[in-house]
């Protein structure tokens, strides 16, 4: 009897931690609604929770990117460097004054496929040439960089396109007092696209099993290389159409935009649940983890925190919310062994699945 009882109680253990990143977005919301309170301010009201989303947005994209190379067991520091590099390119295009001349269409396809092309040469060096993903990407990153400066110097392209600008400022309606946005569409449209892609097709499974053993999967049968490559073309097309949005919404484009990109989309993956050791979680975590970390820049300015100490509570947070949302998922894996799961490349299918 007290063995079914231990059973029952890491299954509903494991239920909660399956859950972690829900878990901390609930724990931030609630530390930051009883702030504010004692303050006599209001924090969880429908049209705060807009704007809160609506800031997660872009950072839900970039944590795609960046979740895509994690579960490999790799890392994309190109992200900020390509979104910037690609819509410097070919930004003028987009600038109102050639709305006649061509369909803004067009050169957001160029954008997004000049990031793609930058991802094929991520992969190349990391697959061919053997190189870590760190530095394959890390240098990619300072080349992209100083590829925009070049090409634009200190100018800023502005005065975007009206109609291309709907994307990163639309609205579509209004309930409740919440504002429903173009963005927000988008990201989820994405996210929808991208689990469907990771656990039900055949090339999803194989990048969560190439991320949990890799040996194991090119073993199997699995073109591991050809893998990696797809993911990173994938990756960094999904940072090139981020700068578009991103863009967008400021109405510019210019070569030190998106710096700090690939910290945050790391950052976002983390507490979304992604396991950085690679093969382990679930894309939908990136949306908890954007949005916790934008309801926490939320909360510091409804607080009025000064913003000298901003960067040193954000930074002390994240540290705190990335510990232990690791810590959750690394008690997950050890409560499916203990109660003789399949550990799986993703959370249905375990890795001899995989290889058929």
């Amino acid at each position: 009897m007290s063995g079914q009882t231990s059973t029952l109680h890491k299954r509903a253990l494991k239920s909660l931690t399956d859950f972690s990143p829900l878990v901390i977005l609930i724990v931030v919301l609630v530390f930051f609604q009883t702030v504010n309170a004692l303050r006599d301010n209001s924090y969880l009201t429908m049209s705060n929770a807009s704007v809160i989303v609506n800031q997660a947005c872009f950072l839900t994209i970039i944590g795609i990117a960046q979740a895509l190379t994690i579960l490999t067991g790799g890392l994309n520091l190109s992200i900020g460097s390509v979104m910037a590099f690609t819509t410097v390119m070919w930004g003028r295009m987009l600038v109102s004054s050639n709305a006649a001349e061509m369909h803004y269409l067009v050169p957001m396809l160029i954008i997004v496929g000049t990031g793609m092309v930058i991802g094929l040469i991520n992969g190349l060096l990391i697959t061919k040439l053997k190189m870590p993903p760190f530095i394959a990407t890390f240098a990619t990153m300072y080349a992209c960089r100083g590829l925009a400066w070049l090409a634009l110097g200190k100018r800023v392209i502005y005065n975007l396109n009206p109609d291309f600008r709907w994307f990163g400022t639309g609205i579509v309606t209004r309930v409740g007092g919440f504002t429903l946005t173009v963005p927000m569409l988008i990201t989820l449209l994405l996210l929808a696209g991208t689990a469907f892609m990771l656990t039900r097709t055949n090339f999803g499974r194989r990048i969560y099993f190439t991320g949990a053993n890799p040996v194991a999967a090119k073993f199997s049968g699995i073109p591991t290389d050809k893998i990696i490559i797809l993911v990173y073309v994938l990756s960094t097309g999904i940072a090139a159409f981020a700068g578009l949005l991103y863009g967008a919404r400021l109405n510019s484009f210019e070569p030190g935009m998106a710096v700090n990109a690939p910290f945050e989309a790391i950052t976002v993956a983390l507490i979304g649940g992604i396991a950085m050791s690679g093969g382990f979680g679930n894309i939908w975590g990136v949306l908890c983890g954007a949005v916790i970390v934008a309801a926490i820049h939320n909360g510091m300015n409804s607080m009025s925190v000064p913003s000298e100490l901003q960067t040193l509570v954000m930074g002390s947070l994240i540290i705190f919310a990335v510990a232990f949302n690791q810590f959750l998922i690394k008690r997950n894996m050890e409560l499916r062994n203990e109660l003789d799961e399949r550990v799986p490349v993703n959370t249905h299918e375990s890795a001899a699945e995989q290889k058929s």
